[in-house]
């Protein structure tokens, strides 16, 4: 704690403490500046009705025995009649003040006549009828002086014990923050070190324990981004050594099939030639469609796209891609046939929070799939499950095997070919369109599922099911 901060902590106590004993001093002030009032009437009729309940005598002898407790009060005290003579008397030898014995006595009984402040420590007098059957007077006098030190005494240490009280605050306050400051050094060298799991252990419910459980938050959130930075940049080296890995082949067989076509092309038949060129365009292909889709898979997490979510018609979407799937199987020479089903309930609420262009390549990517799969025939289904809607896509052809489904939407290491299909469907992928489709639907907030269909079903091949929430 610095010592300007310490000073500050100071005179702020210190005010506090001087206006406080201006509160005491007042409240003490209003007890005794008022001669009258009900806590100086009420002490006057305490001591009357001790002495009129035995003889007089007696009971003046009781009220000092009961005063010596307090020796700082000093009290002469005599009962006389309408008079003024002497009945009794707690000063032996000593008669009234005269100023006492001509003042006016009450008429009523326990009617209190009084002047001066009993307790300010200063002269005090009153006068109480008793009650008797003839007018008897209870004369009570408070010389005051010695009451007026002890007044002041205990003003004093009240001062002085609430300045020691404040100052023992500081302290303590002084080494409870100098503790939790080495431990914030301590918490946050660690960090600096590497520990990323340093945190405070508090557990007190007071200011400085709630800014530690907040900084401990706050530590929690910096490892998770740390951690996920860590996932990221490991997940890059990964996919780079995949693509050094996947690239190599294709580059070689591009330079073997150019390297022949250079040398021994003129001596080839057509149909040799023809095969080459396919190989070329193939290894073309393929790094086409790898570069499109790294481009997307890197971009899909940016802000414009989760930005640009709204309302989307389901249906309507899907009906337009699948228009666009068989479109482009009509362009080949064994097109596969596409079935749509959309339960009567979808057509009315089959609306999602969603971005169109990625529900849009989600869905171009999952028929691509299906087609290439299928033997003749892909059917789609959209059905409402509780708050979700469901979209089933299956084909006819051999499915999916075990490891295909442990590893969908998983980046694979080596490039596959999809073998014991018809020529138009072979091809080489290398993961990413899984990856693609589980990417953009976990964006939205659903998920998907993979498996096959029943063997002796109508579609025994794969079955994708994606799963949305409704808006």
């Amino acid at each position: 704690m610095s010592r300007p901060l310490w000073l500050r902590f100071l005179v702020i106590s210190l005010f506090f403490s001087v206006v406080l004993s201006q509160v005491y001093l007042w409240m003490i002030r209003e007890v005794t500046t008022r001669p009258g009032d009900e806590v100086q009437r009420s002490m006057y009729l305490f001591i009357a009705r001790i002495v009129e309940g035995h003889d007089y005598a007696e009971g003046l002898r009781r009220v000092q025995t009961y005063r010596s407790e307090s020796p700082a009060i000093q009290l002469e005290m005599w009962v006389v009649n309408a008079d003024n003579q002497v009945l009794a008397s707690s000063v032996a030898g000593e008669k009234p003040p005269t100023s006492l014995l001509e003042r006016k006595k009450p008429d009523a009984i326990h009617e209190v006549t009084a002047r001066g402040r009993f307790f300010s420590g200063n002269a005090a007098s009153a006068v109480v009828r008793l009650q008797a059957s003839e007018p008897v007077y209870l004369l009570i006098h408070n010389p005051g002086t010695p009451a007026r030190g002890a007044f002041q005494t205990m003003v004093i240490l009240f001062v002085l014990t609430l300045v020691a009280a404040i100052l023992l605050g500081l302290l303590l306050l002084t080494l409870y923050l100098r503790g939790r400051s080495a431990e914030a050094r301590q918490v946050i060298q660690s960090m600096e070190a590497g520990d990323l799991t340093a945190r405070f252990t508090s557990g007190r419910l007071d200011a400085i324990g709630g800014l530690m459980q907040h900084f401990n938050v706050m530590a929690d959130e910096i490892q998770r981004l740390v951690m996920q930075l860590q996932a990221i940049e490991k997940t890059r080296r990964e996919l780079l050594q995949e693509l050094g890995h996947d690239l190599r082949t294709p580059l070689t067989s591009l330079r073997t099939a150019i390297d022949t076509l250079t040398v021994h092309g003129d001596d080839m038949e057509q149909q040799e030639r023809q095969e080459f060129f396919n190989v070329v365009t193939s290894e073309l292909d393929y790094f086409t469609r790898l570069i499109d889709d790294l481009f997307f898979i890197a971009n899909i997490d940016e802000p414009r796209y989760r930005n640009q979510a709204a309302s989307l018609d389901l249906c309507d979407l899907l009906k337009a891609e699948t228009g666009h799937a068989v479109h482009t199987q009509q362009q080949t020479e064994a097109a596969i046939a596409f079935e749509l089903q959309i339960d009567a309930n979808c057509a009315q609420a089959g609306y999602i929070n969603g971005d169109t262009y990625l529900i849009s390549r989600l869905l171009r990517n999952v028929f691509d799939n299906a087609a290439r799969y299928a033997q003749s025939r892909v059917r789609i289904r959209l059905q409402t499950v509780a708050d979700t809607l469901e979209l089933v896509v299956e084909d006819d052809g051999p499915g999916i095997s075990t490891d295909g489904i442990s590893r969908f939407g998983q980046r694979r290491d080596t490039r596959l070919m999809f073998a014991g299909l018809p020529s138009r469907q072979s091809g080489i992928s290398l993961g990413l369109g899984s990856v693609i489709i589980k990417t953009i639907i976990e964006l939205h907030g659903g998920h998907v599922e993979i498996g096959n269909g029943e063997a002796r079903s109508e579609f025994p091949g794969a079955r994708l099911t994606l799963v949305f929430p409704k808006r």
